[in-house]
């Protein structure tokens, strides 16, 4: 009876045992599986306000669902069984009718994520937007825009023409099968933007068939008897369909007290000649780049590129940029409410942000963080000898528009002589950039010295900006390998010509630049590499290492 009652016990012991020993059951030596999952297409959607369907295949080796799913967006199905085959998924979107919206669509396996990005226009149809500052729909004529032909072939009657059929104005130099070179304007009346006023220009188009559209299809803005300057659309908001897309969001606010035009720029060639429609065209007030602004304070991270944050005199802030469905940052400043520049600017690089996607954007504007009372304004340059020069280069931010973009704000700019900004400081910048590309990733931070100066100028709005009298860079580099290594290296150059642009002359350590700058920089390295290892980097010289060719 005692061996009875004790049996059970015996059997949970013995489960026990073979569960939580070293040895292995028969079901531990099956390999674990491995997770794969795969949506296609993995390429940011673009969808009409009008809405659509998208067609995607979810291959997964294991039980999968989407997660999150916003209220104007079906997806059928949601969920599936793991298989060895592609399932199909449809995906619905319904009518916008009112702004641009965004969506991130997850699909989720356990242990991996794949993510298809859906971006909506705004649906504008034929009624104007409450917020419309100029509004023009193109649904049943061409309103009150004016076409200017400048090369026209004598085989076609017109280039921009209305189509009542497909309810836009359309250009075109085809006539199947024949591409004819051309070149036709379509023009807004004047547009007067009050002054104070921010805003933003927005339209819908559709086409096809382009050489290379970023060429041939292309949005202008004027003042008031200027001339006429480029508005630079994102490759990947042009149109590949006869879907009618948003083609971006462009800040007026630059405008605001000025009458202007805006211009849709058609051309072509006798070997290539696209189809481009345009539906619409607002200027809205209000900012677009509100919903942008970082809230991000750099005080509590741990980037590596930081310097000590620890005087009451600045503000710290901090930007940052969507590529390819991830967040990077892009730049950290020190801002001098009394000096109006940014004392200095702390960013990463590497071939990530330098790889050439999109050129220079000169989209001069205020930082949105501080806006337009508190920013300087870029616009139109600085008064006397003084060049827009960058702190972070346009050149290190080619990646896409908006980290481009990021650099053209008043923040980032800073007075400078052309003799210095094209001289010494251009040969450093690119000298930092060659080193960086050939790196993992390198720190740096970009400075100006302003005690001690005399000299102020006037930005585009008439404030008062301090000139700086000298300018540095403090750089730290890091190559991986069996062992990894950190090196450091900066430079100061006074506000001047340097007649021979020699690096050699105005580099030194981090150590010696924080003694006459009274920064400390790269505060968070000792944390990674040790306190010793550290002190060893700041006390580097450039001249030290071949890297530098100095």
């Amino acid at each position: 009876m005692k061996w009875i009652k004790f049996l059970p016990v015996l059997l949970a012991f013995m489960i026990a045992s073979v569960s939580c020993g070293k040895d292995k059951g028969p079901d531990d030596s099956k390999p674990t599986k491995t997770p794969e999952l795969k949506v296609t297409p993995a390429e940011p959607a673009a969808v009409s306000y009008d809405g659509g369907t998208i067609s995607l295949t979810v291959f997964a080796n294991m039980d999968w669902k989407v997660q999150d799913v916003p209220s104007w967006i079906t997806v059928s199905p949601e969920s599936g069984m793991g298989s060895n085959y592609k399932q199909p998924v449809t995906v619905t979107v319904e009518k916008n009718n009112g702004g641009m919206r965004e969506a991130t669509l997850v699909f989720a396996i356990d242990g991996a994520t794949s993510s298809v990005k859906i971006a909506q226009g705004h649906g504008f149809g034929s009624d104007a937007p409450s917020n419309a500052l100029f509004f023009t729909s193109f649904t049943t004529s061409m309103g009150n825009f004016t076409i200017k032909d400048v090369a026209v072939p004598e085989q076609l009657p017109c280039i921009w023409e209305f189509s009542s059929q497909y309810k836009c104005m359309k250009a075109t130099a085809f006539i199947n099968p024949n591409n004819y070179a051309s070149e036709s304007w379509l023009i807004s009346p004047d547009i007067t933007l009050s002054a104070g006023s921010q805003s933003y220009l927005t339209f819908e188009h559709a086409g096809g068939y382009f050489g290379k559209a970023s060429e041939e299809a292309t949005v202008w803005v004027s003042k008031e008897g200027g001339d006429w300057q480029p508005l630079v659309i994102d490759p990947k908001a042009y149109p590949t369909s006869w879907t009618f897309v948003s083609a971006g969001n462009w800040d007026m606010t630059p405008y605001a007290g000025s009458t202007i035009k805006i211009a849709f720029k058609y051309s072509s060639t006798a070997t290539k000649a696209g189809t481009w429609e345009v539906r619409n065209v607002a200027i809205l007030s209000g900012s677009y780049t509100e919903a942008e602004i970082p809230t991000v304070d750099p005080r509590k991270t741990d980037w590596m590129e930081l310097p000590a944050m620890d005087d009451d005199a600045y503000g710290y802030y901090s930007h940052s940029f969507s590529m390819k469905n991830n967040v990077y940052r892009n730049y950290s400043f020190a801002w001098s409410q009394k000096d109006l520049v940014s004392i200095w600017m702390a960013y990463p690089l590497c071939k990530t942000y330098t790889d050439k996607v999109v050129d220079r954007s000169d989209a001069w504007n205020y930082d949105p963080i501080l806006g337009p009372e508190l920013s300087c304004a870029p616009f139109s340059g600085y008064a006397g000898d003084y060049e827009r020069g960058h702190q972070v280069p346009s050149a290190d931010r080619l990646c896409c528009r908006e980290a481009n973009e990021q650099t053209f704000y008043g923040t980032n700019i800073i007075p400078q002589l052309k003799e210095h900004n094209v001289g010494i400081w251009q040969n450093l910048e690119n000298r930092i950039r060659e080193v960086a590309n050939a790196s993992d990733t390198t720190y740096v931070v970009t400075g100006c010295v302003v005690e001690g100066s005399k000299e102020i100028t006037t930005d585009s709005d008439g404030k008062n900006i301090t000139v700086p009298v000298a300018y540095y860079k403090a750089v730290l580099r890091y190559k991986k390998g069996d062992a990894d290594v950190w090196t450091g290296a900066a430079f100061y150059t006074e506000h001047k010509r340097y007649p021979n642009n020699d690096l050699k002359a105005v580099s030194m350590s981090i150590d010696e630049l924080e003694e006459m700058t009274g920064h400390d920089f790269f505060v968070n390295l000792p944390g990674k590499v040790g306190d010793d290892a550290a002190a060893a980097v700041e006390a580097q010289k450039p001249t030290d290492y071949k890297v530098w060719n100095l």
